[in-house]
């Protein structure tokens, strides 16, 4: 993926490494920050997704808790944009809708998008790769449930 450095404008300090599929976790992570602030419904929706989509279906909950203390040791070592670039830098190609799709929905669980959430939702956009035409329809479908 790889330009993420350009989209938030940071450079990547972790010396962490995320796998693909924590990458699609830290980029619902990094979504529930959108706004500046981490509401209980929004670490609800992050928690529902995860638990829901299947390829997260063999993970204990161990490891589940392992995967989050991960990304909240980056986020409080090198921030949320460092941890956001990681997981674009990590993530495999199969799974950019996924994440985008996810990360959206933790976006709309509040029912609107505030300027700082749409400017979230249309840098992982960019940052991914992923189509103006495709990320309409996912928002499309997203805010019509």
């Amino acid at each position: 993926m790889g330009n993420s450095d350009e989209v938030l404008q940071t450079e990547t300090d972790s010396e962490k490494v995320l796998s693909p599929e924590e990458a699609v976790a830290a980029i619902v992570f990094a979504a529930t920050f959108a706004n500046g602030e981490v509401t209980d419904e929004e670490i609800e929706v992050f928690n529902d997704i995860l638990s829901n989509l299947e390829l997260y279906e063999n993970y204990s909950d161990e490891e589940m808790q392992a995967m989050v203390d991960k990304f909240t040791d980056i986020y409080d070592t090198d921030g949320i944009e460092a941890l956001f670039n990681l997981a674009v830098e990590s993530i495999s190609e199969d799974w950019v809708e996924t994440a985008f799709e996810a990360a959206v929905e933790v976006v709309l669980v509040d029912g609107s998008i505030p300027e700082a959430e749409e400017d979230f939702i249309s840098n992982l956009q960019q940052a991914l790769g992923i189509d103006n035409t495709v990320a309409q329809e996912i928002l499309a479908d997203l805010m019509v449930v």
